[in-house]
């Protein structure tokens, strides 16, 4: 919906709304209770609103200002329809309303735990979506005014902008608690089948969030520019300016989010770990302090009351890490472009230019999905082996939680675009033009997993587990980090380039005929294709990332044509040739394009650990996987014969672009009809 209005001569307004709405009703599917079974009946509303408001002001004839304004709410809308919704999935109504919680504070709807039953086929587990009522939004408000100012041979323009944000998922967590009633010989209380284990309240296992953060963050961007395009002579345009930005680092409004922050990490004060040993000839864990004999299932758990589980994490609104755990400023991008008549003559055009652009918008995953459940923002206790009925009464011991920490000052992501190109007029309404583009891209969000064990820790007899003999210990044990899982390090240090030969050929219609040709031959380079990309730890980039792109294509050729069939009635001219054979047109688009780069994984029967940690291990390519066409066929596209199995302690040599898949060659082709109503004017 739209409307505009002219106040005066030199003076509209204009405002414009759209809206889209999708309501999905029914059992499953829903971003509610994902359970196989007819639960709970729930609504699941996705929405967007949007609003942008204009104002044009002619200030002078060389003189125009334009001011925008515009709103957008995105919305994911799982909440009650009714003061009944949620009767049959509350504790209090179905008969668990003693049953507790370890912190019921994070469950106000008071919902019933979710629980699973391994070893029943097709078992009616219970599942539901941790933002339950689910009340994700998104906010965005932006702001722009340019002004234009023609003067003389100068075409001026300057503006600012502005755009502020606020995004949220809901709060995610476990907050209603995670029963397993699944099989466990381990378990002395475990009766022999799942649903068993329900009716008799034992459980193999029972998980808790220990708290519910809004997950709410908000973002800000302020940029001004300038810019000229400048006829400096008649057959020469040179465009110039560049654009400053200044942008904020996601930000959760509440302050319940956390990150590691590597300086305040301390290895003394890492917990200690419940070991293993042997009782009796059964492996059990033991409390190195008390030596308290415990379940072999907490081997590896915190022993209570060590260490520090939160060891280095700091919360954000602290003095030691910035507030969004990352400092921003000021970003410049400048650009240059020209324009040139080669002959004078209006036939051969000589274009270039070079322009820097800047990522202003971080990922919000980064520090939206993680943050805000870390430690000690929240924990995730276990407890093992119990009965409902003493729920309450129980203590959940901790295991080392995966956290993130991410770079204090990283740059922002940076694109510097460039080409060159050559236009020709060819006569007959036909123009060539060929060009070479490209671009360089760094400073591109990458992640690296601080905590991978080094190459070989696995095999080192310092590490082996006394209970086991041959075997290691669990990872956590001898990780870098002692008292975490995985560090995911999130950083500004990817790159990638792309270069390519565009040439097009485009014939405007003339004597019933239009036609194109555009053909690119082109390579895309990078360590990832995509934002959060994996980089490894031990390995050099070069070697084991740096490659061809995801998506690159190294020939794409698109042709299109329009094309309108002689008329009928030239030959024979009465009404019904006229109608039924007059006024055809057939057209088509035929795209043929290389196949994208594709890897080759494995994995071994025996189970066996080829490096015994580190970045993995990739498979050995002895010879070229590619094969002849003529010896291709629907079941063997390339030549497997020559990947090998590495050797213990061997990385592998494989890329990670080992062969291309298969090209694409599609084909539209379109008749169509027109019917003049009475003449060719209506």
């Amino acid at each position: 919906m739209k409307g505009d209005y002219n106040i005066t001569q030199n003076d509209r307004v204009s405002a414009r709304y759209t809206g889209w709405w999708a309501d999905r009703r029914g059992y499953e599917g829903l971003a509610a209770f994902n359970s196989n079974w007819d639960q709970l009946r729930h609504h699941y509303l996705f929405k967007t609103d949007q609003i942008q408001t204009s104002y044009t002001k002619i200030i002078r004839p060389n003189i125009i200002n334009e001011a925008q304004f515009g709103y957008r709410k995105l919305g994911e809308i799982g909440d009650a329809q009714s003061a009944n919704t949620f009767d049959k999935v509350t504790r209090s109504k179905v008969g668990l309303g003693s049953l507790g919680q370890l912190y019921p504070d994070g469950n106000p709807l008071d919902l019933i735990p979710q629980a699973s039953f391994g070893g029943v086929p097709s078992a009616a587990n219970i599942s539901y979506d941790g933002r339950l009522p689910i009340a994700a939004q998104d906010w965005r408000w932006n702001y722009s005014d340019n002004l234009s100012w023609i003067k003389g041979a100068h075409s001026l323009k300057f503006g600012i902008s502005g755009e502020y944000q606020m995004n949220s998922e809901g709060p995610r967590s476990n907050f209603g608690g995670s029963f397993d009633f699944g099989r466990n010989v381990n378990n002395p209380l475990d009766s022999n089948y799942a649903y068993s284990n329900a009716v008799l309240g034992n459980y193999s296992s029972y998980t808790e969030s220990s708290s519910r953060t809004t997950g709410l963050a908000r973002q800000a961007i302020f940029e001004m520019f300038a810019q000229d395009s400048w006829k400096a002579t008649r057959r020469l345009t040179i465009d110039f300016g560049i654009r400053f930005t200044w942008f904020t680092p996601w930000r959760v409004t509440d302050g319940k989010a956390a990150a590691l922050a590597l300086e305040r990490y301390d290895p003394g004060k890492a917990p200690l770990f419940v070991q293993p040993v042997l009782v009796n000839g059964a492996r059990v864990g033991r409390n190195p302090v008390t030596g308290a004999i415990l379940p072999a299932v907490a081997i590896g758990s915190f022993a209570p009351g060590t260490g520090d589980p939160a060891n280095g994490m700091v919360v954000q609104g602290t003095n030691v890490l910035p507030s969004g755990f990352a400092n921003r400023g000021w970003e410049a991008g400048p650009r240059f472009g020209f324009a040139y008549d080669v002959f004078g003559n209006g036939k051969t055009a000589l274009r270039g230019g070079i322009g820097v652009s800047k990522q202003a918008v971080p990922s919000a995953g980064s520090y939206l999905w993680t943050t805000r459940t870390n430690p000690p923002v929240q924990y995730n206790p276990q407890i093992f082996y119990g009965n409902v009925d003493g729920l309450k009464s129980s203590n959940g011991v901790l295991f080392p939680s995966n956290v993130s920490s991410l770079e204090r000052n990283p740059k922002a992501g940076t694109v510097v675009n460039y080409s060159l190109a050559i236009q020709q007029d060819l006569g007959w309404k036909t123009i060539l033009d060929v060009s070479y583009v490209g671009n360089r891209s760094q400073h591109l969000q990458q992640t690296r997993e601080l905590n991978t064990l080094p190459y070989g820790a696995r095999f080192n007899p310092a590490n082996g587990d006394p209970t086991s003999p041959g075997r290691p210990l669990p990872d956590n044990f001898f990780r870098p980090y002692p008292g975490f899982g995985g560090v995911t390090y999130i950083e500004n240090s990817g790159y990638g380039n792309y270069n390519a030969l565009q040439s097009s050929i485009n014939r405007r219609m003339s004597s019933n005929l239009q036609f194109g040709v555009a053909y690119t031959w082109s390579k895309a380079m990078d360590l990832t294709s995509g934002d959060n990309g994996a980089l490894p730890l031990y390995r050099p980039y070069k070697v084991w990332n740096y490659g061809r792109s995801s998506y690159d294509q190294t020939h794409v050729m698109v042709v299109n044509f329009l094309y309108d069939l002689p008329k009928a009635s030239a030959r024979i001219n009465n009404g019904f040739v006229r109608t039924a054979f007059d006024n055809w047109q057939f057209s088509g688009i035929a795209t043929m394009a290389s196949g994208t780069p594709r890897d080759v994984g494995y994995s071994t029967v025996d189970g066996a650990d080829i490096t015994g940690g580190g970045d993995g291990a990739r498979i050995n390519v002895t010879g070229k996987a590619i094969l002849p066409k003529s010896e291709r066929t629907f079941d063997r596209f390339f030549n497997t014969s020559v990947f090998a199995r590495p050797a213990k302690g061997d990385f592998g040599n494989a890329p990670k672009d080992i062969f291309r898949g298969p090209g694409i060659n599609n084909w539209d082709l379109s008749f169509f009809k027109r019917f003049p109503l009475k003449n060719e004017s209506r």
